[in-house]
């Protein structure tokens, strides 16, 4: 788990429940792969009863093959709530490899996460 924000609504301010999950291994796949390669988020809004969105993020290796790097589960999906969790996840990466840079991202047709990249 690279990422936990619990729901909590104190001082009248509502913050998301948020879990980003991503192994060594996947954290690897991802800063090897990713490092002038191309990543794709893939989103999910509310397929289920309690409503919260998922997101997926890939990598593909040189036969064009997907790997997945990261899940995220969150109850809210706004610009704000996406920075919060992709910047630990470029923190992580950044540690790995400073110079780490995808060639591409590829999403899909939701405006505000092309913003928020």
């Amino acid at each position: 788990m690279f990422y936990f924000q619990d729901a909590s609504g104190d001082n009248g301010i509502h913050v998301p429940f948020t879990i980003g999950i991503q192994t060594p291994s996947q954290l690897q796949a991802m800063v090897s792969l990713g490092d002038n390669g191309i990543i794709s988020m893939d989103a999910t809004f509310g397929p289920n009863d309690v409503k919260f969105h998922s997101f997926t993020l890939m990598v593909f290796d040189a036969h064009r093959t997907r790997m997945l790097i990261t899940w995220i589960i969150t109850s809210c999906q706004t610009c704000d709530d996406l920075v919060e969790w992709l910047t630990p996840l470029k923190t992580n990466l950044l540690r790995k490899n400073p110079k780490w840079k995808p060639s591409c991202f590829i999403i899909d047709d939701v405006p505000h996460k092309l913003q928020t990249l």
